[in-house]
């Protein structure tokens, strides 16, 4: 797990050292290990290194052994050793015994085939001195960042945007379409990133630039749901629980310590308790689990402890607190370069945190909900589904949908946000029992109303000439699935899923560890689109297939929850207490209030109301901060 940058210019201009290397370490956190750079001429690699495999001789950038590839690479390839054994057996010779050397091998019997090959979490470029291209590559679900900046001069690539940044030449500007995605649904739809000019490379995706500056984007992989591979549930469950089984089992591979994330859901939960199964070690297998003490409410580990004793982990626990608020949050919007997904990396990050103290790997529950049908938008948009035809909803999930626990949900938002605006949820619920799918969809997606009143005269222009909602739909549009549950996960794993891998990644390595996510190996990803909905979530159970397939393997308590909760932050508390001045001086102050970007009388409202404002508030204060420490 590392970061990398690579300078290429187009007009031949050599790559300043100083400049490289200020870029390099602009991401030290994420490889405090090891230090390289690469040179030629108008080619330029950087790379910082978190050893994980390989301690001794995995140094990048890394070369062919005629010296005429380069490479740096970011991530994990959890297959390398069977690919390794087969090179060898294809007659290729190996200096290092690390994942790094294998892409590089298959690169070069390959070309840009290699990807296929590859079972893992991984973004690499590849400097061909040969060809005098570049190639590179993000993994299919996008659990590793990649960003690049293309201008008439030179084409620049990083693990995170500021490094960018550190060129004087790229200018910080704000992308106001971006902005308006986060305000709507709290992540960026597309390649956008909040700075203009800055794109990221969507998952499952591949670079190439010619000798000539010409930049080739293409897809190699997409994910397709197709029944006709799995139609009986008791071989469905049986090729799950086998598939998760090698998933976990190849995700422990590793030359550090490591240990588990564990908030005591049924996904974390599987992972802790697989990983307990194959965890070959000296001492116990470590658990990571944190809480709040403001409610009840906010403590899963009452759950969480049932899963490290089941499990034989030793436990550790950490509870944040809201003193620490202001100060973290300043610091997690440089980590993220962009606004974060959820208040939920508050805690993600003290538990990160807990977690370096004891481990340098852990591994996390991160995609069971979006693969196996985990949150209640699923099922409140199925529901509300009567159709038959083309994009129609299988009955035994449309049927059963309304039997899914709107009570539980109801429940648990009415402690989240208070009576009224339970009320009004309820309200909007009734009032789209009919109508297109899509706009359901939509509307449970948001994160909140938009109203045009709230917006200042910079972002109202951008409204003008860009609708986030036009873009929001083309996932939901296209043709790979036929049912409509289907077409929501997809949507999901295409454009929420990376909010949250971006999360998942930044906390991690800002406190120099590495976060693996076993569910979203490729297989089980597939795997899960071959099920059929009607078996995936029977009878309007959510992640039911996935329950039945680690019966015995998890606490029957763990699956029996319907309490899910998703490590609540107790935001609509603090907002009113503890950080309510915080709040005002933030969102208010002159700088806030002469930026244009909100109307400072409707922020001040929000502040001010009984109403339960805390996750509309939240999405603001990010804007707001994110300004302050990249635009300001």
């Amino acid at each position: 797990m590392c970061g990398f940058v690579g300078i290429f210019n187009l007009n031949g201009e050599p790559v300043r050292e100083k400049l490289l290397v200020k870029m390099r370490d602009a991401m030290v956190h994420r490889g405090p290990d090891d230090e390289g750079i690469f040179i030629s001429g108008p080619v330029g690699l950087g790379f910082r290194r978190l050893s994980i495999i390989d301690l001794s001789t995995g140094h990048q950038p890394m070369s062919n052994d005629g010296g005429t590839a380069w490479i740096v690479f970011n991530g994990e390839i959890y297959n390398y050793l069977e690919l390794r054994e087969s090179l060898k057996k294809a007659g290729r010779t190996f200096r290092t015994e690390s994942d790094t050397e294998v892409i590089l091998h298959l690169y070069e019997l390959y070309g840009e085939h290699c990807v296929n090959f590859l079972n893992g979490m991984f973004s690499f470029v590849i400097w061909d001195g040969e060809k005098k291209e570049v190639f590179a590559a993000r993994d299919r679900i996008g659990i590793k960042p990649f960003y690049y900046y293309l201008d008439s001069r030179r084409l620049i690539v990083a693990s995170e945007i500021k490094a960018i940044l550190e060129d004087p030449g790229v200018k910080r500007e704000p992308c106001y379409p971006a902005i308006l995605d986060y305000l709507n649904f709290m992540y960026v739809l597309g390649d956008k990133t909040f700075f203009k000019g800055i794109k990221k490379l969507l998952p499952g995706f591949t670079l190439r630039m010619s000798r000539e500056g010409r930049l080739e984007i293409k897809q190699y992989w997409d994910l397709r749901f197709n029944w006709e591979v799995i139609s009986d549930e008791k071989v469905a469950a049986e090729l799950l629980l086998e598939t998760l089984q090698d998933s976990v089992r190849i995700h422990l591979r590793s030359d550090v310590p490591l240990g588990c994330h564990l908030s005591g859901g049924v996904d974390s939960s599987v992972v802790t308790c697989l990983a307990a199964g194959f965890y070959i070690a000296e001492n116990k297998l470590n658990t990571f689990s944190g809480k709040f003490d403001e409610d009840p409410f906010y403590d899963e580990t009452g759950y969480a402890k049932l899963v490290a004793a089941y499990a034989g982990s030793e436990y550790h626990e950490v509870t944040p607190s809201v003193d620490s608020f202001p100060e973290v949050m300043e610091h997690l919007i440089w980590v993220m370069d962009e606004p974060a997904a959820g208040p939920g990396i508050y805690p993600q990050y003290y538990v990160c945190k807990l977690a370096g103290r004891y481990v340098k790997v852990v591994l996390g529950g991160q995609g069971g909900d979006e693969l196996f049908g985990g949150y209640p938008r699923y099922f409140l948009t199925a529901g509300l589904v009567n159709s038959t035809g083309p994009g129609y909803i299988t009955p035994q999930v449309g049927d059963s949908a309304g039997k899914f626990s709107k009570v539980n949900f109801l429940l648990g938002y009415l402690k989240r946000r208070g009576f009224k605006r339970t009320a009004q949820k309820a309200i909007q619920y009734l009032k789209i029992r009919s109508g297109d799918y899509r706009e359901k969809w939509r509307r449970f997606s948001t994160s909140m109303e938009l109203d045009r009143s709230l917006i200042g005269p910079l972002l109202s222009t951008a409204l003008n000439s860009y609708d986030p909602g036009s873009e929001f739909f083309v996932y939901l549009d296209k043709d790979n699935a036929c049912d409509i549950f289907d077409k929501l996960l997809y949507h999901d794993i295409k454009c929420y899923l990376p909010a949250l891998l971006q999360v998942e990644d930044r906390t991690s390595m800002s406190v120099s560890i590495e976060s693996r996510v076993p569910m979203l190996d490729y297989r089980v990803v597939e795997l899960a689109a071959s099920i059929p909905s009607f078996i995936k979530v029977k009878m309007g159970e959510p992640k039911y297939i996935l329950k039945q397939a680690v019966r015995g393997v998890v606490p029957g308590e763990i699956l029996e929850r319907k309490d899910k909760k998703g490590f609540p932050t107790p935001i609509n508390y603090w907002f009113k207490n503890e950080l309510y001045f915080y709040l005002k001086n933030k969102l208010l102050d002159k700088r806030a209030s002469g930026r244009g970007i909100f109307n400072p009388e409707i922020v001040r409202k929000m502040i001010d109301s009984r109403d339960d404002n805390s996750w509309e508030l939240w999405t603001l204060l990010n804007v707001e901060l994110w300004f302050r420490k990249f635009i300001d």
